[in-house]
């Protein structure tokens, strides 16, 4: 039996060089796949040094943290940053799904899913950050604004 690289094989059958034809119903753009995994890395190394720049400090020390987070200047625009490396990342994701083309059979339905919850996920996290990022935001510049009698109110343990 005479074995032929697939891309060779799908090249000498008059299909475009970009794609290999694999088993299972499918067809694999290479171009796609390549845009794929750029998407990826760079949302993730986006995303990672983005939150590098997070104010943080001790998180069960209230008064400490939340005067750190009312002193960020960059507070809303880095997780607006966080966001958009997010973004990236299911935009990766979901180029792979039509990458991928997977038509036929339970992996059909697997892709799709896959597809679905990465954009409800995405959905999800921009409610996420619109909460810290912004109304976090303002409920902390809010507190750091308060005259001192008035701070401690809201930081008791009920």
């Amino acid at each position: 039996m005479l074995c032929i690289p697939a891309a060779t094989a799908v090249h000498s059958l008059g299909y475009e060089s970009s794609k290999i034809a694999e088993r299972g119903g499918f067809m694999i753009d290479r171009k796609t796949l390549r845009l794929s995994a750029v998407l990826l890395v760079v949302g993730f190394i986006f995303y990672v040094v983005v939150g590098l720049l997070h104010a943080g400090g001790p998180a069960n020390n209230h008064p400490v943290v939340f005067g750190i987070y009312a002193s960020s200047a960059s507070w809303t625009a880095v997780h607006l940053g966080q966001f958009v490396g997010m973004a990236v990342i299911i935009a990766g994701l979901l180029v792979l799904y039509f990458a991928l083309d997977i038509r036929a059979g339970g992996a059909a339905w697997v892709a799709r899913l896959g597809a679905v919850s990465a954009a409800v996920a995405l959905g999800l996290y921009a409610v996420l950050q619109a909460v810290d990022g912004v109304a976090l935001k303002q409920v902390v510049d809010a507190w750091a604004r308060a005259p001192e009698a008035e701070k401690a109110a809201p930081l008791r343990q009920r």
